[in-house]
C-alpha cells in the first residue's frame, strides 16, 4: 500500500482569539494519519484535500466520490485535481495536487483517494490511499 500524507482543510475551524488580529486562513489544515477519516460539513461549506505528488514517478492521484441521495442527486462535488509544481530546481522534487470538495446537500457519502500506476488504463490497478466519510448537514 502506498504511504501518503493527506492534508485536509475545512472552512469550519476557527482561529484562536490571540491571533484575531491576523487574517484567518480560508482553509486551515488537518493532517490525516490514518487510511480513513470522517469529516462533517454544512451545505455550502468546502474542504480541500492536498496530496504531495511526484509526477516523475508516473503514478497519478485521483479523488472521486460525492454521490448520491435517494433521488440520485450528488451530496458533494469533487473538483478536478489542480497540480502545482514545486518551487525548486531539484530534479524529482514533488509538487502538490489539491482537490476542493463542496458540500451540496444533506446526506452521507465517501470520497476516495486512489493512486494509479503508470500505464494503467482501468481502475483494476488502482490502490486506495484514503477514504473520507463525508457527512453533510443542513445549514
Amino acid at each position: 500500500m502506498a504511504a501518503a500524507s493527506l492534508l485536509l482543510g475545512t472552512a469550519a475551524l476557527a482561529a484562536p482569539a490571540a491571533q484575531a488580529a491576523q487574517p484567518a486562513k480560508k482553509y486551515p489544515s488537518l493532517i490525516v494519519t490514518q487510511d480513513s477519516t470522517q469529516v462533517r460539513l454544512a451545505v455550502g461549506e468546502k474542504m480541500r484535500i492536498r496530496l504531495s505528488t511526484n509526477r516523475t514517478t508516473g503514478y497519478t492521484w485521483i479523488a472521486d466520490g460525492g454521490c448520491c441521495t435517494s433521488n440520485d442527486l450528488s451530496i458533494a462535488k469533487v473538483s478536478k485535481g489542480n497540480y502545482k509544481a514545486p518551487n525548486t530546481d531539484l530534479v524529482g522534487a514533488p509538487g502538490v495536487t489539491t482537490w476542493t470538495i463542496t458540500a451540496l446537500r444533506p446526506g452521507t457519502t465517501d470520497i476516495t483517494v486512489v493512486t494509479r500506476p503508470p500505464g494503467a488504463d482501468n481502475t483494476m490497478s488502482d490502490e486506495e490511499v484514503a477514504m473520507i466519510h463525508l457527512i453533510v448537514t443542513a445549514k
